[in-house]
């Protein structure tokens, strides 16, 4: 990292609060080896219980991303799972993602829910944050994302939602911009302030 962070810090040594946070925070929960596989496979037996007389034992939120395409063919080819795919279409995928979500619910042969949020309204609310001069413009489509999401599952009484992350490529500090992610408090109040389609 270099200082593109505004508010990075570097010790004595010249290890960064991103390095640091890595060390004392991340690592120590991450479980490698027998005791990650354990934990794992209890999580699996779960999933797989509760799902034994369902068409689906879980939902996966498919992005066509690397790391929710990767959990995609784990869950289905290595670890047995029967899920159903999730995505969210906000209007701003890219067709590549749009491909790559075409060809694992082929490849994997899982069926797909697709959700298609509102655009006019989503676009209201997204020239509400543009007007609000609040550094968060990604909140519109990602709570659009988990809202949609989450409610599916909830309102299908499916209780496994499996999301993909990668601590190592996205966890070594969250930029001080997700601050406010999904603070449902100030979506509203924003576009209380410059929104004009009711949301």
């Amino acid at each position: 990292m270099d200082i593109s962070d505004s508010l990075i810090a570097f010790d004595e040594n010249g290890v960064c609060d991103h390095c640091r946070n890595y060390n004392e925070n991340i690592l120590p929960n991450w479980q490698h080896g027998c005791q990650g596989e354990d934990e794992l496979g209890r999580t699996l037996r779960e999933i797989k219980e509760y799902g034994k007389d369902k068409p689906h034992d879980c939902l996966i939120g498919i992005s066509g991303g690397l790391d929710s395409s990767y959990l995609a063919y784990a869950a289905v080819r290595l670890w047995g799972l029967r899920p159903k795919f999730i995505t969210v279409d906000t209007h701003w995928n890219l067709p590549v993602a749009d491909e790559n979500i075409r060809k694992l619910k082929n490849g994997l042969e899982v069926e797909i829910e697709t959700i298609t949020v509102d655009w006019e309204e989503l676009k209201d609310l997204q020239v509400a944050y543009l007007k609000s001069q609040v550094p968060y413009q990604d909140t519109p489509q990602d709570s659009a994302i988990f809202a949609a999401s989450y409610n599916y599952a909830a309102k299908n009484n499916v209780r496994y939602f499996l999301n993909g992350g990668n601590h190592s490529t996205e966890c070594i500090r969250p930029p001080v911009e997700w601050t406010h992610i999904n603070d449902l408090a100030q979506l509203r109040d924003i576009h209380r302030r410059f929104g004009t389609r009711p949301l």
